[in-house]
């Protein structure tokens, strides 16, 4: 028992002694889970903070690098002046009408046909289509849609493309810079020119900029020319519909046109019916309206999207559907394009033809450019040329020209069209100012072809003598109206008699008044005048004060092209209308002009004709010299006779070249100054039977032009006075001279009284014209040019 006892009571001792230990052992394996987990939870945060930092330094590094990438594309300088920017604008033509109103007559565009028009020009309509369809946000974003950005740039992370998300603003820093690479890089740099241009430009001037700018199908360019384009309107004409179909068509107007497709054309623009009237800028009445209007297209159209089919469509199509005549621009040649105003059509015709060949001539001047520069210009420019034209004496000149029976007594047509002599006339007023023009005969074959008015150089015979000696003998006192002249041929250094007159013969050997050697054309007293004159000062006078451009400086010096018109080369129409009308014109000459003013875009002057001529010839000798020519056309002998208008004064000239290759008449009223010449363009003979008198041909062409207003005679000039004069002698007549006629005379420099030495011409004989005989060649080329036949 007590063993027993003892082995419980050492069983207690031990678990009283062992009992220590195992709460020390339990306590050392606690810390030490303990301190495990403390480890591993050390380790976890060092590496979550580890990543955590990586996280922000990567991002820091991806921030920086991000900003500077996007700083080196982006473009914080961008600065430019809306109204300045370098754009191609369509150039404008205009004449006046009967009703004295300025029509526009045509239009000139390069590559870019555009219009610049103001904001308040462009209807409200108009630019809520465009900001509808185009940025809806537009007047509420700082130039980035920043919604539409994000939600575009998802779209193509994730589909691998998205609809466009460039603002208007975005879309006119694009078309200002030329910059539209895909690319990351342009995009940002798109973005902060966008940004920047907000804060130069209020939100007016931007969309006006974009609205003058926006790519509107082919070389269209602007809500301004399209307009025209599309529905032959000014922009402020435009109603909601038509402003409709140019806002649908901005994502690919090539394709989206109404010339191009008609249906997508109407499809797009009830899409952008339907924004406007989602975004509340049109009415529920506006947008069905707008939806099932007829609008009507100035250029041919296909199908009957808007309601109807184009009339014109089945008589056209296949051959001028769809064709804008002046979509070809100036680098081939000058185009055409067809206008209908009150009725009838307007086209490029021939007066348009010269007017844009001397618009590039003095732009080039004015501006410093080549030919070529100027033109490229002129069709860039958006300039604005307003023209001399009478638009119903054009029209009635083109319709003339039009017909050969009004030049020739019989034709065959096909000859006709094929070879035939051709003609040109000019009209000016007193002002150099160019009324109408004809190029040729029939119908013009196109447009800025060759132009026989302004471009052709023939001869123009005996139309010469009066601005190369008639006029300058009177001027200079050598003549006056009834000085008496040797009718008599010279004799050359080879003893050849020359010139022969237009008859045949080598003068009558006696003496005649000057009105009668100008009425007959006598080459033979017309040589004797360019004698005394001298060749230099005929020649000088031509180049330096008529500015006769064609003179051959070495062979035309010479007395058969001076005092005879058989020039080198020849003279173009228009100079020779300029020559003549000193003598309607009192003496001053005007350098005949096809336009007055020429304007830029913005209205400001660039090219302003000047309303002063130059004098080159007294006042009253210019219109003694008119009284001689008075005698050509007022007398039943003169040559230029058919002329004669009934109650209106004509004067006049005519001209024949050598082998009569060349005839030429130069007609004058008191109200126009008008040229015709007749011949072949390579200047082969044309013939004597067949063709009418060009004088007739003038009169019956001009008694279309003169009415009851017209004016009916020359003014006289004041220091001209009619007396009688001797008609044997050419003095001033006495009591006793029994044949007399009345002549014209400067008041200060009238001639000698008659002092009844009437018998055998005595009197002639002693004081007039001998010194005429004395022959001065100066050449051998001289005595060659002198052999030429007769000139009438």
């Amino acid at each position: 028992m007590s063993q027993k006892k003892t082995n419980y009571l050492n069983a207690d001792v031990e678990l009283e002694e062992s009992t220590p230990a195992v709460k020390k052992k339990s306590k050392k394996k606690q810390n030490k889970t303990l301190n495990t987990v403390k480890h591993v939870l050390g380790v976890i945060g060092t590496t979550f903070l580890s990543l955590f930092m990586i996280v922000i330094i990567t991002c820091c590094i991806v921030a920086v690098t991000l900003t500077v990438y996007i700083m080196q594309f982006a473009d914080s300088a961008f600065d430019v002046d809306l109204k300045n920017v370098d754009l191609s604008y369509t150039s404008f033509i205009y004449a006046k009408n009967s009703a004295g109103e300025q029509v526009e007559v045509k239009r000139l565009s390069g590559d870019e046909n555009r219009i610049w028009v103001n904001m308040e020009q462009i209807p409200k309509h108009t630019q809520d289509a465009f900001t509808a369809v185009e940025d809806k946000r537009f007047y509420e974003h700082d130039g980035v849609d920043w919604k539409r950005t994000v939600r575009v740039t998802i779209s193509t992370l994730f589909n691998g493309y998205g609809e466009g998300g460039s603002t208007i603003t975005q879309q006119l820093v694009k078309n200002i810079t030329g910059d539209d690479r895909v690319t990351p890089e342009r995009k940002i740099r798109e973005i902060f020119r966008a940004l920047n241009l907000e804060k130069q430009y209020t939100k007016i001037d931007i969309l006006e900029a974009y609205l003058n700018r926006v790519p509107l199908g082919g070389t269209v360019y602007g809500v301004g020319s399209a307009a025209y384009y599309y529905f032959g309107k000014t922009v402020d004409q435009l109603t909601i519909a038509e402003s409709a179909i140019l806002a649908g068509m901005t994502r690919s107007p090539s394709v989206l046109n109404p010339y191009a497709n008609l249906e997508r054309s109407k499809e797009r623009q009830l899409y952008a019916l339907k924004c406007m009237y989602e975004q509340g800028l049109i009415t529920t009445d506006e947008y069905e309206a707008a939806k099932t209007e007829k609008v009507k297209f100035r250029l041919i159209v296909e199908g009957d999207a808007y309601g109807y089919k184009d009339p014109r469509y089945d008589e056209y199509y296949g051959n001028n559907a769809n064709k804008d005549e002046n979509s070809d621009g100036y680098d081939d040649e000058d185009t055409y394009e067809a206008y209908r105003w009150n009725e009838y059509e307007i086209t490029q015709n021939w007066y348009v033809d010269a007017a844009i060949q001397q618009v590039i001539e003095d732009l080039s001047k004015a501006k410093g450019m080549t030919y070529a520069e100027a033109k490229a210009d002129l069709y860039k420019g958006g300039y604005k040329i307003y023209l001399n034209m009478d638009m119903d004496i054009q029209e009635k000149l083109e319709t003339f020209f039009k017909d050969p029976n009004n030049f020739f007594y019989s034709y065959d047509k096909t000859a006709i069209e094929e070879n035939c002599a051709q003609a040109a006339f000019v009209l000016t007023d007193y002002r150099g100012n160019v009324v109408a023009l004809a190029g040729g005969i029939g119908d013009k074959p196109g447009d800025g072809c060759f132009n026989r008015a302004t471009q052709a150089i023939l001869p123009i015979g005996s139309t010469m003598k009066p601005i190369s000696v008639y006029g300058q003998a009177v001027d200079k006192d050598i003549i006056n109206y009834s000085s008496m002249i040797l009718d008599k041929c010279i004799t050359l250094p080879d003893g050849t008699s020359w010139p022969s007159n237009f008859e045949g013969d080598y003068g009558s050997g006696g003496y005649i008044p000057a009105w009668y050697a100008v009425q007959q054309s006598k080459n033979t007293t017309a040589v004797r005048m360019a004698q005394v004159l001298g060749i230099d000062t005929c020649f000088n006078f031509l180049t330096d004060k008529l500015n006769v451009t064609t003179l051959d400086y070495t062979y035309d010096k010479a007395y058969s092209p001076i005092a005879l018109g058989q020039l080198t080369q020849g003279m173009t129409l228009m100079e020779l209308a300029g020559a003549y009308q000193i003598f309607g014109s009192g003496g001053v000459y005007y350098e005949p002009k096809l336009y007055n003013l020429i304007t830029d875009y913005n209205d400001k002057t660039v090219i302003e004709q000047e309303p002063l001529g130059d004098r080159v010839m007294e006042s009253d000798s210019a219109y003694i010299t008119n009284r001689l020519l008075k005698a050509v056309t007022d007398t039943t002998n003169g040559s230029g006779r058919y002329a004669k208008i009934d109650g209106i004064e004509v004067v006049g000239k005519t001209g024949t070249s050598n082998d009569e290759r060349v005839l030429a008449f130069a007609g004058l009223t008191a109200d126009y100054c008008g040229v015709i010449r007749l011949g072949f363009d390579d200047n082969k003979n044309i013939g004597t039977t067949n063709y009418i008198y060009l004088a007739q041909v003038w009169h019956n062409f001009m008694v279309n032009v003169v009415n009851e207003d017209s004016t009916k005679t020359f003014a006289k000039d004041s220091n001209v006075v009619e007396k009688k004069y001797c008609t044997e002698t050419g003095l001033l007549a006495t009591s006793k001279c029994k044949n007399t006629a009345v002549g014209y005379y400067k008041a200060d420099n009238l001639p000698k009284t008659c002092d009844s030495t009437h018998k055998d011409g005595e009197y002639v004989k002693k004081h007039g014209g001998e010194t005429l005989l004395v022959p001065n060649w100066g050449t051998q080329k001289a005595e060659e040019d002198t052999s030429s036949t007769s000139s009438n």
